[in-house]
């Protein structure tokens, strides 16, 4: 799901290629990657964010681990002790008559501002703007963007409408425009996503990227970037 949820801020932000990686999971087994993982980036800052960007993917059941950012209105932090142990967890709870829709997305991807948060659910669900705890209506900035760039409503049959994807491809290859993620664009994000899988072999630890050679600076995380293509 990586390269379907990244995309949005990833392709706004107008982001490159991390500089740092580090992931929170199981150590590494040699044989499959991690039930749950957390992915920690960081991005050369652009035109959009300061001067670096801290990115953060949560991965598997149980993810996010909830915290005061990722509150939506109606939502409130508990504390619940655990009977067998001195430990306590976040967990939270939604104030009576709240509708199921103000409950987070199953997947998603939330932009936590100075002044406000926007939360994208994944799956045809328009964006939702929260300022100091409320909701706030952009349906006419949406509708705005919309109309000048020919979009429409979320629909949920989307492959009955517009180009398919894969018609697009042969086109471009013809030399007929180009498609709506290019090489150029879906390399990079792609690239991305990958340096994750990487840094999961090697949890907790910060792993530095040069994007110029396309090495790690931690030599020992080299030799995953590349392997033996097997006989049949």
């Amino acid at each position: 799901m990586g390269v379907h949820i990244f995309d949005t801020p990833y392709n706004a932000l107008e982001l490159d290629v991390p500089r740092t990686i580090m992931t929170q999971c199981r150590p590494s087994n040699g044989f499959g990657y991690p039930e749950k993982n957390t992915v920690t980036y960081e991005f050369p800052g652009t035109k959009y964010t300061g001067k670096s960007l801290k990115w953060v993917w949560y991965d598997g059941p149980g993810a996010p681990e909830m915290h005061e950012d990722l509150l939506l209105p109606g939502m409130e932090m508990k504390k619940d002790k655990k009977s067998d142990d001195k430990s306590v967890k976040d967990k939270i709870s939604l104030d009576a008559g709240v509708a199921a829709e103000n409950e987070l997305p199953e997947q998603g991807a939330m932009f936590v501002g100075e002044k406000g948060r926007l939360l994208l659910p994944h799956f045809m669900q328009l964006p939702r703007k929260i300022v100091k705890g409320k909701y706030v209506d952009i349906s006419k900035e949406i509708a705005k963007v919309s109309a000048a760039n020919n979009m429409g409503e979320p629909i949920r049959n989307y492959e009955s409408e517009g180009p398919k994807h894969y018609h697009q491809f042969v086109d471009a290859c013809l030399g007929k425009g180009e498609t709506t993620a290019p090489f150029d664009y879906a390399a990079r994000l792609t690239e991305t996503i990958l340096l994750g899988t990487i840094a999961g072999r090697f949890p907790g630890e910060t792993l530095h990227w040069d994007a110029e050679t396309a090495q790690f600076k931690e030599e020992k995380a080299n030799q995953y970037l590349a392997g033996d293509y097997r006989n049949f």
